[in-house]
């Protein structure tokens, strides 16, 4: 049994580039049996358990569900996790008592310190990216943009595939608004406003991102519309000028993919170069357009938006819909391509509707305080059990296994 005891001293502290890291240097002990005289493979042992040690004790993370029964306050679903990475490992100290050895090491540990929210897991989030209609559609004939509504959609979904944080479908041809204009507040039959979309609901993903793209316009509508044959000549060989700058201005809205509730609002703006003779049609999602200033600037947010969402995304609570239930066996739609893993915990919510007085609908989640461990993984589903048999709590397909 290795000794949990360590020595812990931490010499210094620094930001490191990213706000949500920090390093620090830990000294740690760990320790490994020698067996059949083989020191190298047993130092190899003690250290990483030194290492696994120093990170746990630089940067342990303990969260837990809790429950009070009859009076007495009950713990369930509880997960250890570490957020530190180690590196720099220097031996300290080296000894062998009997068969075992034991190991000093002095490491760098650099600490992800995780969301201000609590929430510290790292399952990879289905999403769907939906339309992104253009409020003012005549300014897609500059350039040829007529597909800009299901084509921006796309590559960002594009984007969020190969930045690997998230597993984006492409829903660029579902549009959730019936009227642009009032997104992302919809106004109900009665005359009462609302934030959230119905639809969501359909697409059975974890988060739904969609928005509007307000303005593609040129920042100086007189570069395209010039009459007077010389001033327009010179326009074209004044090509790098700050006349032939094209905004880029979209309002983004993600929405939890099982409630239809909108969960975040941002706007980005940006704006590059259009030089090129009214009279051409790139398109949007071309070669050509690609070449442009502005297509690069474009792509350059669109880089943005996709990591500024991977970063608010994990910092989300994890859901994923029960398909099958059968007495203390639960299925559920997230397996190995989501991170799932053996032994995993997540904590059962009963869905329900509600409606308000203006008869729309709502989504109300009740925790069970059942946990589900998971102990069947395949690439696409995974299935576990729960403590007391799914019927006595009322447990259907279509409830939500949830990790925070």
């Amino acid at each position: 049994m290795f000794n949990k005891t360590l020595k812990f001293c931490i010499t210094t502290c620094l930001l490191l580039l990213s706000t949500s890291a920090l390093a620090v240097i830990v000294e740690a002990e760990g320790q490994a049996i020698i067996a059949n005289r083989d020191i190298t493979s047993a130092r190899e042992a003690a250290i990483r358990d030194a290492s696994q040690q120093a990170s746990m004790q630089a940067a342990v993370y303990v969260s837990s569900s809790q429950v009070v029964r009859d009076g007495v306050l009950e713990i369930d679903n509880m997960q250890i996790s570490t957020l530190g990475q180690v590196s720099n490992i220097e031996i300290v100290d080296e000894k062998i008592v009997g068969t075992v050895l034991h190991i000093r090491i002095k490491a760098d540990v650099n600490i992800d310190e995780g969301c201000s929210n609590g929430i510290s897991n790292r399952y990879i989030k289905k999403i769907a990216v939906a339309a992104f209609p253009l409020s003012t559609p005549k300014q897609a004939n500059l350039g040829g943009f007529h597909t800009i509504s299901s084509a921006f959609p796309t590559q960002l979904a594009l984007a969020f595939n190969q930045h690997g944080s998230v597993t984006a479908l492409n829903a660029g041809n579902v549009s959730l608004f019936a009227n642009p204009h009032q997104a992302s507040t919809s106004r109900l039959d009665d005359g009462t406003l609302t934030s959230m979309l119905s639809t969501t609901g359909q697409m059975d993903v974890n988060y739904v991102v969609t928005g509007i793209i307000r303005d593609i316009s040129m920042i100086d509508p007189r570069t395209h519309a010039e009459s007077n044959y010389f001033i327009d000549l010179y326009n074209k060989l004044d090509y790098k000028s700050k006349r032939h700058l094209r905004n880029f201005e979209i309002d983004l809205f993600v929405y939890d993919g099982f409630s239809g509730h909108l969960i975040s609002q941002k706007h980005y703006q940006t704006a590059g170069l259009w030089n090129i003779d009214r009279t051409i049609s790139t398109g949007f999602d071309t070669a050509g357009f690609a070449k442009q200033d502005y297509g690069k600037k474009v792509k350059a947010l669109q880089n943005k938006i996709v990591s500024n969402l991977s970063d608010e995304l994990q910092c989300e609570p994890f859901s994923s819909r029960i398909t099958r239930v059968e007495d203390k066996t639960i299925w559920i739609n997230a397996g190995k391509q989501q991170g799932i893993k053996r032994g995993d915990k997540l904590t059962i919510y009963r869905r329900s509707t509600f409606f308000t007085p203006q008869m729309q609908a709502n989504t109300q989640l009740s925790n069970t305080q059942q946990t589900l461990i998971i102990n069947d993984v395949q690439p696409g589903f995974s299935s576990g059990r729960i403590g007391n048999a799914a019927e006595s709590n009322n447990i259907r397909p279509g409830d939500l296994a949830i990790a925070n």
